[in-house]
């Protein structure tokens, strides 16, 4: 079956249309290599690990973590990778599983670390005694050595971030006396980004690796204030290092990946917001306010008694927010070489 010939104009306009559509094609692929998006999600795999012995242990007993790494497909190895140390709340979908995600895309291995149920817990947003940052610090810092022992993986680009406690948690293992705790000898992380973390409870000595660290902060937030946080940004650069920065985010709650109309008031929550204690390098605790000394073994009690409220406003955060911010982390990592 014979066809007419194209006259040269019409061959033309066919040429012209299928350049279009070709160069059209060409720069939406470009784009997607440039911004590391697989085309698949990412695969789940099933970590478990020993919790870090901290330097003065005296037969701790070392407790079984659990945590689930998610692994970018399509990317050459080794790659960077973070840990996520969950918030009070626990791993929940909108906010750990979410970055954890979001990452994946980027070409990011993720780790969330599950310090509640690997104790037996599911929250601890009702009683913050069950257990503490510090132990879900020795879970981060087994978790990065467990991260830097792998080949899939870059042992110098290993980064930690979190969520309120988890938060807290990204913020404390920079510091260099929290980590002479913990043991740590040789691995570090690379970076750190605390969103929302607890500013209240601090150690009096602010040295820190040098990591940059971003402080993502909730300008409502009641539960964990950003005007201690950024006096602590402060303190950490004034121990020399100039890669601390700051973000405050108008008109957020605490919480903000999860999303609603509007906030949420809990009257059941620990509020520790009006708290202010020292951390000496011994491990020994004083009241910022009045000096007197904190007992360890009873420090929920001295709080309860002294500084500890009950109710907080969280959540009700803008899938806009929720963007925005997440483009501060991804634009933080990658320009730490992530």
């Amino acid at each position: 079956m014979s066809t007419l010939p194209r006259s040269p104009s019409t061959a033309f306009v066919v040429n012209w249309r299928c350049a279009f559509y070709s160069l059209a094609f060409l720069v939406c692929l470009m784009a997607a290599m440039a911004t590391g998006v697989p085309e698949e999600p990412p695969t789940k795999e099933t970590m478990t690990f020993l919790t870090k012995s901290p330097a003065d242990a005296d037969g701790r007993r070392r407790i079984k973590i659990k945590a689930t790494l998610y692994m970018p497909r399509g990317h050459s190895l080794p790659i960077a990778a973070v840990v996520i140390a969950p918030s009070s709340g626990g791993v929940e979908e909108e906010r750990e599983i979410y970055y954890a995600n979001e990452l994946a895309r980027m070409g990011i291995g993720t780790l969330i670390v599950d310090s509640f149920t690997s104790r037996g817990f599911t929250t601890s947003l009702y009683d913050q005694s069950a257990f503490t940052e510090w132990d879900m610090e020795l879970d981060a810092f087994a978790a990065l050595e467990r991260l830097a022992g792998d080949k899939r993986f870059r042992s110098d680009r290993i980064a930690i971030m979190g969520v309120s406690k988890g938060g807290t948690v990204a913020m404390n293992t920079a510091l260099s006396i929290r980590r002479e705790w913990a043991g740590m000898q040789t691995d570090k992380f690379a970076a750190h980004i605390a969103i929302s973390p607890d500013c209240t409870w601090i150690t009096q000595n602010p040295g820190n690796t040098g990591a940059p660290v971003l402080f993502m902060l909730a300008e409502l937030d009641d539960q964990t204030p950003p005007k201690p946080c950024l006096q602590q940004a402060d303190r950490m650069r004034q121990a020399r290092n100039t890669r601390i920065e700051t973000r405050v985010y108008e008109g957020a709650h605490h919480a903000w990946e999860e999303l609603g109309a509007s906030p949420e008031y809990d009257r059941r929550v620990e509020n520790y917001s009006k708290c202010r204690v020292w951390v000496e390098d011994s491990g020994e605790m004083f009241s910022a306010n009045t000096g007197e000394p904190i007992p360890e073994a009873d420090w929920h009690g001295w709080a309860r008694k002294n500084c500890m409220t009950l109710g907080a406003t969280c959540c009700g955060g803008t899938s806009t927010l929720k963007a925005a911010a997440t483009r501060d982390v991804i634009a933080f990592l990658r320009k730490h070489g992530f």
